[in-house]
């Protein structure tokens, strides 16, 4: 018998819960948090899982996509020339296991698209709600200690945490632009009231974290979310401006009550929102990011094409001295990271997957849903500059993937393809049939 759940309003069997939850949800470290607070188990229980997921992909190479196929292929070749270098120097199968996991994220995207595309998951909304709920439970039980104040604060184990007031690290943050975004397509399509609490609500706990990058990302996911709708007509000029003279007029009202119950709190904000414009301002994070980009590039410049692999990890580090030895160069930005250890070849490898949203952009058969997916996804090549994308963006990469996949197909009515909308037409009503006989 096939059992079906419904969880924030989305109806799943149970062994597509069971499949979401244990590949997918779990990789979000704020979530993961709450059902095993240890994050040496978490990472142990994502490492075997990324292993298992990429041998799954390899061996399952003749049921993917074309594109898909030349990725899993060029993936298995990367894997297999780092397993021969180690056999050779280093007289071990793999002598860092980092060196895998820094090129599995394109695998995961593909692995995401893959069940997606297979069980026709339609998760934009589900996630959304997901990223609300769980972050607000997280916060019940781990943010009482929630600051404006940057001081460092020493953990044991600090997973999802900031390790300062902010409680949560920036990539967790991150990850609320999904339901920002999702709120605000809903509040503007609809004009219901019931989407602009949690919308306001969402841009509430991206402000009061205050992650710079985050900040950055947001306005730049907003960007292209009004960009793209306008292009494709989903939003007109005139909603829009709606739109805007609503979202100043809140602002306006915010900033009245605000400067004058908290005074010195809009010049702190201010002060902050700044140094996005500084990011090499001293003592400060940007600094060291710059340190690094600066020390590492020249670096890259002597193996630009396959980059330092293994002998990265034997390195000493040239800038800091507070992380053991062979650990790795623990970088803050994702770009430096690829070209250091992958080289040209693997920076391309990684990152070519946002060229492809990005053509994807410009199609006119884009849904909201998609286009929802993709601000957030292009996002990413800001926040690179500032951090390394967590495991988990690239799944929702994958996602959307999945999305423009879909909508390609279903409204291609008239290309030369037609078997893709017919599987993707029969897909939908063959499961929205058996959910409906299960109930």
């Amino acid at each position: 018998m096939n059992f079906v759940l419904r969880i924030f309003n989305y109806r799943f069997y149970l062994k597509e819960i069971l499949l979401v939850f244990f590949t997918y949800l779990l990789v979000e470290e704020m979530f993961s948090w709450l059902v095993v607070p240890n994050s040496g188990i978490v990472l142990s229980y994502e490492k075997i899982s990324s292993l298992l997921i990429a041998c799954f992909m390899v061996f399952s190479i003749d049921k993917l996509r074309f594109y898909e196929k030349v990725y899993t292929g060029i993936f298995a070749l990367l894997i297999l020339k780092l397993i021969v270098e180690s056999l050779y120097i280093y007289n071990t199968v793999f002598q860092q296991l980092t060196m895998f996991y820094i090129l599995f994220p394109v695998i995961f995207a593909l692995f995401i698209k893959y069940i997606s595309r297979i069980y026709d998951l339609d998760l934009l909304e589900f996630l959304a709600k997901f990223y609300l709920v769980t972050y607000i439970v997280f916060m019940v039980f781990y943010g009482r200690g929630f600051s404006f104040s940057l001081a460092e604060i020493e953990m044991n184990d600090y997973g999802p945490f900031s390790g300062d007031g902010r409680i949560l690290h920036s990539s967790k943050i991150y990850m609320m632009i999904i339901p920002t975004l999702w709120y605000f397509d809903k509040f503007i399509n609809t004009q219901k009231n019931k989407f602009l609490l949690p919308l306001l609500f969402c841009f509430v706990i991206i402000l009061i974290h205050q992650h710079r990058s985050v900040w950055s990302c947001t306005i730049f996911s907003f960007l292209i979310y009004s960009f793209l709708s306008l292009r494709v007509k989903h939003l007109t000029l005139s909603k829009f401006w709606n739109v805007a003279i609503g979202a100043l007029l809140i602002t306006f009202i915010a900033y009245f009550f605000v400067s004058n119950l908290l005074p010195g709190f809009i010049d702190f904000m201010a002060d902050r929102f700044s140094e996005i414009f500084d990011p090499a301002k001293e003592d400060s994070t940007g600094k060291f990011r710059a340190d690094q980009r600066e020390v590492y590039f020249k670096l890259f410049l002597q193996r630009p094409i396959f980059g330092w692999t293994y002998e990265g990890f034997e390195m000493p580090n040239p800038l800091v001295d507070w992380w053991p030895e062979k650990t790795g160069q623990h970088f803050h930005e994702g770009y430096m990271e690829m070209l250091f250890y992958q080289g040209i070849v693997g920076f391309v490898f990684k990152f070519s997957l946002f060229a492809f949203v990005a053509s994807k952009a410009f199609s006119k058969k884009i849904t909201q849903q998609s286009i929802i997916l993709i601000s957030f996804c292009l996002s990413g090549l800001l926040y690179s500059f500032n951090y390394v994308l967590p495991l988990i963006f690239w799944g929702h990469m994958g996602l959307c993937l999945y999305y423009i996949e879909k909508d390609h197909a279903v409204k291609e009515e008239h290309e030369e393809e037609p078997e893709d909308v017919k599987y993707y037409e029969e897909m939908s009503h063959e499961k929205i049939e058996e959910r409906v006989n299960v109930q």
